[in-house]
């Protein structure tokens, strides 16, 4: 039955019509509720998820700032005194312009960019390197090369004595549309062309390492795509209980775009009611909530580049 609002918004939007409710047609009722539609049928098969699954966890740590930084770096030779014109400012330099250089350089664009080395923390006793980038730029190099970059690129790494232990800690976050096709995009995921918008972090105590991973990055595998969602995974050399599979959830999308959750039983060691027996490297994949059994991958790759991933 229709609302008593709902009756009187319909006699109001009729105007100056002399036809009254009760002489006009019955109308259907709408549908409240709308059927989902039919999820379908898996497309991709478990050996497929797991591969897929194994690609991204012996990449994501390549899938840093690194290369964005080399690849703006040497964009940036060309540049003369007032092509771009660079302004500096306490948070970097920051230029925004589209000019050409004299010599065939041409900038377009803006980007906001800051890099140091060993910069001392007094709070931690640690030292610091970093650099990062932001903007929406274009460059085209006196050689040919081309840079595109339209997003944010941030890398740290810090690292010193730190309770009595050696500490190195590495952070990337890597969000946008970056491209370049310099000598410095060979065998990164630059030149895999990956559409990243991944944020890790790396611990490592006294050789030990603990990571944290969240988001993601498409392109790989001949198309497919990796979704991680606040996974921690570690070495039980500094107490993390599980160190053959991650904690939580991970997505991997096919091609064809359909998605998969893998759920697996590690931990981030805040679980009292962690079981160990859980920890085997497999997890349950699961398409549109309906399990499709088990998926495996091996991690020891992602342990090993844990510890120095750039």
């Amino acid at each position: 039955m229709r609302s008593t609002w709902t009756l009187a918004l319909v006699v109001a939007c009729g105007g100056g019509s002399s036809t009254s409710p009760t002489d006009a047609a019955p109308d259907e009722p709408s549908p409240y509720v709308v059927d989902a539609p039919d999820p379908g049928q898996p497309t991709a098969s478990l050996a497929e998820i797991g591969t897929a699954l194994q690609a991204a966890f012996d990449q994501v740590l390549t899938v840093n700032a690194v290369p964005v930084e080399a690849a703006y770096a040497d964009a940036m030779t060309d540049r003369t005194y007032d092509c771009p014109y660079e302004y500096a400012t306490p948070d970097g330099t920051y230029w925004y312009d589209s000019c050409d250089t004299e010599d065939g350089a041409a900038y377009d664009g803006y980007v906001f960019a800051l890099g140091e080395q060993g910069v001392y923390d007094d709070a931690s006793g640690l030292y610091v390197d970093y650099w990062y980038a932001f903007g929406a730029a274009t460059v085209e190099t006196m050689e040919g090369h081309h840079l595109e970059l339209a997003g944010g690129a941030v890398r740290y790494k810090t690292y010193g004595d730190y309770g009595g232990l050696s500490l190195e800690s590495y952070y990337s976050d890597v969000g946008g549309s970056f491209r370049w096709d310099g000598p410095e995009a060979r065998g990164t995921w630059l030149e895999q062309g990956l559409d990243p918008d991944l944020t890790w972090q790396v611990n490592v105590f006294a050789g030990e390492p603990a990571m944290y991973l969240d988001g993601g990055f498409s392109g790989f595998t001949g198309g497919w795509a990796v979704a991680f969602d606040d996974n921690v995974f570690g070495s039980t050399g500094i107490g993390m209980p599980c160190e053959l599979e991650v904690s939580g959830t991970v997505g991997v999308r096919a091609p064809d775009g359909t998605w998969y959750d893998i759920r697996f039983d590690g931990s981030d060691g805040t679980d009292p009611d962690f079981d160990p027996a859980a920890c085997d490297g497999c997890g349950t994949a699961f398409f549109q909530g309906e399990a499709m059994g088990e998926v495996c991958a091996d991690t020891a790759g992602l342990l090993a580049a844990a510890v120095t991933p750039w």
